[in-house]
């Protein structure tokens, strides 16, 4: 019997042991899920009453988790921080949000296979590198050059095609 028990334990998977289990344990995170922010937001809302235009501002540069909503919106704020010309007022807020939403929504959307795979992603991505690109070199105050601009333009061409075609 001891032969029995020393073999069925070789074929046994090795047991892994925790040493630092946090106490409690967090439930998942799901996509209909108010982050914190969301949620912070809100209830500063309701305590002070939001301003339309602060609450409209916002809104424009958050994820909805809708592919084509998103895509068209990102693609907007990124056609406003290509057109802004130096010493633009609110320049480097507008591009400020719209380098964080570009980074969230190649965060977001690149781990998702069927996104992944759209024209219209693979040529919003090239375009997202080229702005960000851009703006990691040059900084937040610093324009689009005549020769980049028109590239970016060309590209948000091609975006708007094919998302006009479900692609």
């Amino acid at each position: 019997m001891s032969v029995f028990l020393v073999t069925s334990f070789a074929f046994q998977p090795a047991m892994r042991v925790q040493v630092n289990t946090p106490a409690r344990v967090s439930a998942p995170v799901c996509m209909s899920d108010v982050s914190r922010r969301a949620a912070l937001a809100g209830a500063a809302a309701a305590a002070f009453g939001a301003l339309p235009a602060f609450a409209e501002g916002e809104v424009n540069y958050q994820l909805k988790k809708d592919y084509r909503e998103d895509a068209k919106q990102m693609l907007n704020n990124m056609r406003t921080a290509t057109e802004l010309t130096r010493g633009e007022p609110g320049m480097e807020d507008i591009v400020k949000k719209t380098r964080s939403e570009m980074n969230d929504f190649v965060a977001f959307y690149r781990r998702q296979p069927k996104v992944a795979g759209m024209p219209s992603f693979s040529t919003l991505y090239t375009a997202i590198n080229t702005l960000s690109g851009h703006y990691a070199s040059y900084g937040n105050k610093y324009p689009v050059p005549t020769k980049r601009k028109e590239r970016l333009q060309q590209q948000y061409k091609e975006i708007d095609r094919a998302l006009a075609r479900g692609k």
